[in-house]
């Protein structure tokens, strides 16, 4: 409840407001009263009340002192003052109150009640809005690492630096990318035939502990960000002072890439490549970069003497080579940790479609493309707390490759992969992001009468539009779209049936400023028009 204090002089004021105000009706609770302003100083400092009714010309001390040490306290509560229509111009003049209202004496019992109904709005308000800032701060700290994470991933994704979320991520993470320079450092790395005692399946775990040493690593240099890993390969973006000579960063980059390779190999007995791509001196380049590094990467295989690999480096090109399928695999995973379906089963599509026209297709190839898709999904997984072993699969994916003869075998044992771990992560998402998908619900239910979108919640939040409309979409099993009209129409149909209100008012009070569209949306949603309904 509000808690509130009379302060006045005047016992007739302070007995005609106590017994003939319907306090209750208003959620208020009027828990003190005073005659001057000294007392009512002692009761707000017991009582900390949010509504403060006071009279200005009071004994020992008046209204404008009293409020003057209240609002030195850091006190905001609401102020009605009470008093005649000069006293209040005097106040005025006298000092900022930062009043609320003011009552002139005599005042009627419904002048008194339209007020305390002004007022106890404003502080409901108030208070509502503290409490969604407070949520909104926990919220924001909760999701702090998966904002810095989409960020650096989606420095490596064609016009994501100029998207919003970019712009909102970097302020909230307190990012700059101005006056920079960036190089692309990728580091590919695999374990050595000496190795007897590990597995080439072993590799998912040499991927998670190398994750954690990369991220040692990168949070001791401000100039690294680690941006993306997967099984096999790393990309780091080095970035530097612009004004620096081209000559200082290239050294400053080769060094970067020699410590963090030396130390792979100390500490994981891996072996490891670098490919350092071209410096670009904007964010924006950054995507064509890393597109231009993994081309220079995947020519590795062929000149097995080198551990760095440099963007004027040349390597002669295989007759034979497949086409790199990590950046397709990559986008197949973000679908799938999304929990878009749909579009895991299109990537699919398109890649079958890519491998049927190429002539040099191999069963040799297919087989490793399955071990790096499975590699890359056993990390993805593992990220989200899941084992492959998870996966409900017919047979031990080493049997099942051995069966892989041809191209629709191929397919047909990637889709199963992909399609079964869609089918995991849905059965366990709703647990992980309960707490974002009630603040959605809650925010709904509380702004229905509102004009927003996804978009405003996105931005409070520090998320995206689309991973939000997925999160809700995995935890309720219902579009967000569909659940704001849910939302909106329920009420719609209280108030109709209340009998209070006309259909143009309830169109308004639910969120919908055309009726004619209102009257549509609520016959599509009950199969009544409004006038049917009622």
């Amino acid at each position: 409840m509000i808690k509130a204090i009379i302060i006045d002089d005047d016992m007739t004021t302070i007995d005609g407001l106590s017994n003939a105000v319907p306090w209750q009706r208003y959620n208020i609770e009027l828990c003190a009263t005073a005659s001057n302003g000294q007392e009512g100083l002692a009761l707000i400092e017991q009582h900390h009340p949010q509504l403060i009714l006071t009279d200005i010309y009071m004994p020992v001390m008046d209204g404008i002192e009293m409020l003057k040490r209240v609002r030195a306290a850091g006190n905001d509560a609401e102020v009605i003052i009470l008093s005649g229509y000069e006293d209040f111009k005097y106040a005025q003049s006298a000092v900022k109150l930062r009043v609320a209202d003011y009552l002139s004496k005599p005042a009627t019992i419904m002048e008194i009640e339209e007020v305390l109904r002004a007022v106890t709005e404003r502080i409901a308000a108030s208070r509502q809005g503290a409490q969604e800032g407070e949520e909104l701060r926990e919220l924001l700290e909760l999701h702090r690492p998966v904002t810095r994470k989409l960020l650096q991933q989606g420095l490596l994704e064609a016009n994501f630096t100029r998207t919003p979320f970019f712009e909102k991520a970097c302020k909230q993470l307190q990012l700059s990318f101005d006056n920079q320079a960036f190089t692309i450092v990728l580091l590919e790395y695999g374990i050595p035939r000496s190795r007897h005692d590990v597995k080439r399946s072993d590799l998912y775990i040499y991927t998670y502990a190398l994750s954690n040493l990369i991220e040692e690593l990168s949070q001791d240099s401000r100039e690294v960000l680690l941006a993306n890993i997967e099984q096999h390969t790393i990309a780091l973006i080095v970035r530097m002072p612009k004004h620096l000579r081209e000559e200082t960063i290239k050294q400053r980059v080769k060094y970067v890439a020699g410590q963090y390779t030396e130390k792979i190999k100390m500490y994981l007995k891996l072996e490891v490549w670098a490919a350092i791509g071209k410096t670009v001196y904007s964010v924006h380049e950054l995507a064509a970069a890393f597109s231009a590094a993994l081309d220079l990467l995947s020519k590795r295989e062929y000149v097995h003497q080198q551990w760095l690999m440099e963007d004027q480096a040349e390597a002669s090109q295989h007759a034979q080579e497949l086409p790199r399928l990590t950046e397709s695999y990559q986008q197949l995973i973000r679908h799938l940790l999304d929990g878009q379906q749909e579009m895991v089963e299109h990537g699919i599509g398109s890649i079958s479609a890519s491998l049927q026209q190429y002539e040099g297709l191999t069963v040799h190839m297919l087989k490793n493309a399955i071990v790096e898709l499975i590699g890359m999904l056993t990390v993805a997984l593992y990220d989200e707390g899941i084992l492959f072993e998870d996966l409900q699969l017919r047979q031990q994916w080493h049997k099942e490759i051995d069966r892989i003869h041809h191209l629709n075998d191929y397919i047909d044992y990637m889709s199963e992969l992909m399609l079964q771990a869609c089918q995991v992560l849905a059965n366990r998402g709703s647990h992980k992001h309960q707490r974002t998908v009630d603040f959605m619900k809650r925010y709904v239910q509380e702004h229905y009468s509102e004009d927003f979108t996804l978009d405003d919640i996105a931005d409070k939040v520090f998320l995206t539009r689309n991973y939000l409309s997925q999160l809700f979409k995995q935890v309720t099993g219902e579009n967000y779209n569909s659940y704001i009209t849910r939302i909106r129409m329920e009420k719609a149909k209280e108030m109709m049936l209340s009998g209070k209100y006309k259909l143009y008012e309830i169109s308004q009070m639910v969120g919908y400023k055309n009726n004619a569209y209102f009257s549509q949306q609520f016959k599509k949603y009950t199969g009544k028009s409004p006038s049917e309904f009622c």
